[in-house]
């Protein structure tokens, strides 16, 4: 019996999603380049989709639906915390570039900042899915 239980909460425990958020403000970002700014936004796109695929069903949802549905509800709560975190950051970064980034840079940041806010607009108001708003997030941020 004791080696069913101590499984069990090995199950629960390797279910969990992993606390993945960021700060969005960061000591050091007033010193950063543009060029480091832009780096740091390419690689928070790619963290904001590991951090997405966590959410819905999962082959961690479906182990913990099975073991200990409660589970679900702490894995979305903290998987929506871990994209709500990477979202504020890219926010923070684009006005921060908006700020430094001189000549057609700043009017293409500007843009794409601008572009965002209104796609998560759009969102919100539920007037587009969410596979709809990745879709048009990720063509701003590569086009811009």
């Amino acid at each position: 019996m004791r080696i069913i239980l101590l499984s069990l909460v090995a199950a629960i425990m390797t279910g969990c999603v992993s606390n993945k958020s960021i700060q969005t403000v960061q000591v050091g970002d007033e010193a950063k380049s543009c060029s480091q700014i832009q780096a740091e936004l390419a690689q928070l796109g790619a963290i904001f989709e590991e951090v997405k695929d966590e959410s819905g069903v999962t082959g961690k949802n479906i182990g913990l639906a099975i073991v200990f549905w409660p589970g679900i509800i702490v894995n979305e709560v903290r998987s929506n915390k871990n994209e709500d975190s990477v979202d504020d950051r890219i926010t923070h970064l684009t006005g921060l570039y908006s700020r430094k980034c001189s000549g057609d840079e700043v009017e293409n940041s500007k843009s794409l900042k601008d572009r965002l806010i209104e796609l998560k607009g759009l969102f919100d108001q539920g007037l587009l899915t969410e596979d709809e708003y990745e879709i048009a997030r990720k063509k701003a941020v590569e086009e811009s």
